[in-house]
């Protein structure tokens, strides 16, 4: 295991996605005090970072670790340079602050009692929605089928609607029902931060189940009995319990959280996330995974946690209920240098005393 000893603490080669969501916002935010434009001297961050990223696409073995080591010791370094000028920032995990699902029964009663908490008829529609360019799943990947028929094979019996939505017909609802993110949405450099706010977007309009085309699900009874828990929305985690994913979630109809996230996404949109030199991380912290999790610690923090009515799926439970086979179809040569690391490398990680899940 690499070792790294830095301002009186010490760290060992971690998973990207441990490592983003142990201090998220400070690493992103740190991120954007690069120079813009980027200035590409041999010497500079930019240059350092882009030659760590081929090294590790291209390079032989040992140019490989070494790109590894390099490409960790930047993202500590933003860390440590505003560690503590969030308040948002807070590596802990999410269980104080909404509830952690750990399995999923429904009793006889539910059906008996169908005006009590776990109301027979779910605040969650029966509606699954999924996103593509055009109606042509062929298109989506060579290496896997999209999941769009397994879900109508499992859930269309049950009485569930599966429905797909394309570019054309998600302007629509923007046009129609939010144009005050259309020039966000249209501004944004990259086809997958349109596809992570629109997500957003078609549950809090309709409300239902979103999963991306690479998920499948495990248990159609499962999700039943997440959706009669009577909560406002439930997530998908990432790593562990620090994050909340955007791969699946479900959520009832104009859910406020959901609005909170997509004016935080608004917020970073634009020129806000340009100052962000790799374009993977310019996506999680602008509307992915990372401005999801941030949105939720903000709003956590304004309205207090006197309504735990917000699940996140444990990590251990989560494949009971779907499966995620990761299809990456948008990660540039920067993606994937992460995914490598992710993948090849030991994990694990101490950081201020406490062993992160």
């Amino acid at each position: 295991m690499l070792l790294f000893h830095s301002f009186g603490r010490t760290y060992s080669v971690v998973s990207y996605q441990t490592l983003l969501f142990a201090h998220s916002e400070s690493v992103f935010a740190s991120l954007t005090v690069l120079p813009a434009p980027c200035v590409w001297r041999w010497n500079s961050p930019c240059y350092i970072t882009q030659q760590a990223i081929m090294g590790i696409i291209s390079g032989r073995r040992w140019t490989r670790f070494i790109a590894v080591g390099i490409l960790s010791l930047v993202l500590i370094f933003g860390i440590h340079l505003l560690d503590f000028a969030n308040p948002f920032s807070n590596p802990d995990d999410l269980s104080a602050s909404m509830d952690v699902i750990t399995a999923c029964a429904r009793s006889d009663s539910d059906s008996e009692h169908p005006n009590d908490s776990h109301s027979a008829v779910p605040q969650i529609p029966n509606v699954v929605h999924q996103i593509w360019k055009t109606t042509d799943l062929r298109t989506y990947s060579t290496q896997m089928t999209a999941s769009h028929d397994r879900w109508k094979q499992a859930l269309e019996p049950l009485n569930y609607t599966i429905k797909l939505w394309t570019d054309d017909v998600i302007l629509q609802l923007i046009n129609g029902s939010y144009p005050w993110l259309l020039s966000t949405y249209e501004g944004y450099p990259q086809n997958i931060q349109r596809a992570d706010m629109a997500r957003l977007l078609v549950i809090h309009a309709e409300g239902g189940i979103y999963a991306d085309l690479d998920v499948y699900p495990t248990s159609a009874t499962q999700i039943q009995c997440l959706q009669s828990l009577n909560l406002e929305a439930i997530f998908a985690p990432v790593s562990g319990t620090l994050g909340l994913s955007n791969h699946f979630f479900m959520a009832e109809p104009r859910s406020p959280f959901l609005l909170w996230a997509l004016y935080e996404g608004k917020r970073r949109g634009g020129a806000t996330s340009r100052f962000i030199p790799i374009p993977y991380l310019r996506v999680f912290w602008s509307t992915g995974p990372t401005m999801v999790t941030a949105a939720f610690r903000k709003y956590a923090w304004l309205y207090g946690t006197l309504q735990n009515n917000l699940g996140l799926l444990d990590d251990g439970y989560t494949t009971a209920v779907i499966q995620h086979k990761a299809g990456r179809s948008w990660h540039g040569s920067d993606g994937r240098a992460f995914n490598y690391i992710a993948d090849h490398v030991a994990l694990g990680k101490e950081l201020q005393g406490k062993s992160l899940r």
